[in-house]
């Protein structure tokens, strides 16, 4: 029985060292690893998801930057669409039915003024409008993909329309997201918050 109690100390000393050195190699104050991936700018375009080709995506998705095909059920945090009125509408997944918290939020930011995504804010069961420069935030879905032991966040992002094609159903927006988990910043290049 006292080596059992032992064997037990050594691992619950072993796993305090091991958190203790996670938390000492961290690069920011709320204890996050330093980042890994940089923020690029981008541009992408989506295409209705009602009356244009079934191969063509109409899903966007944060955590990974790159377009979703939703009758595929491939992820997605916001998908978009042209309604009945002729309104260019972006979705949160979560106003579709989709059991996530991607959400959705509009600011009067000039795109590059944008520094670091706000924790709060967002809307999660309303479409926005689209318009030729428009600028929105994204907060995805949360995600454990290159979380280790963070578990899982979402990731933010910031976007602008540069487009609305209502011959094509598509609409074009340039976005900036940041895929580090926990980091918040959306300048490009490697982040530091």
């Amino acid at each position: 029985m006292l080596s059992m109690s032992f064997s037990h100390f050594r691992l619950a000393a072993l796993g305090a060292a091991l958190v203790i050195v996670a938390f000492a190699a961290c690069g920011d104050s709320l204890g996050l690893p330093p980042a890994a991936f940089e923020n690029q700018h981008d541009t992408t375009t989506l295409f209705a998801l009602q009356g244009t080709s079934i191969d063509a995506p109409s899903g966007f998705d944060i955590v990974s930057r790159l377009r979703s095909r939703t009758e595929l059920g491939e992820p997605f945090d916001v998908a978009f669409d042209i309604d009945a009125s002729s309104r260019p509408l972006l979705y949160p997944a979560s106003a579709l039915g989709v059991l996530n918290q991607a959400a959705l939020q509009l600011t009067s930011d000039a795109f590059g003024n944008i520094n670091r995504a706000p924790l709060d804010g967002y809307q999660l069961d309303s479409a926005i409008v689209l318009r030729p420069g428009l600028v929105f935030l994204g907060r995805s879905r949360v995600s454990s993909q290159f979380c280790g032991f963070l578990g899982s966040l979402p990731r933010f992002g910031k976007f602008r329309v540069i487009a609305v094609d209502q011959g094509l159903r598509s609409v074009t927006f340039e976005h900036i997201v940041n895929v580090n988990c926990g980091f918040r910043g959306l300048q490009p290049g490697l982040p530091t918050n």
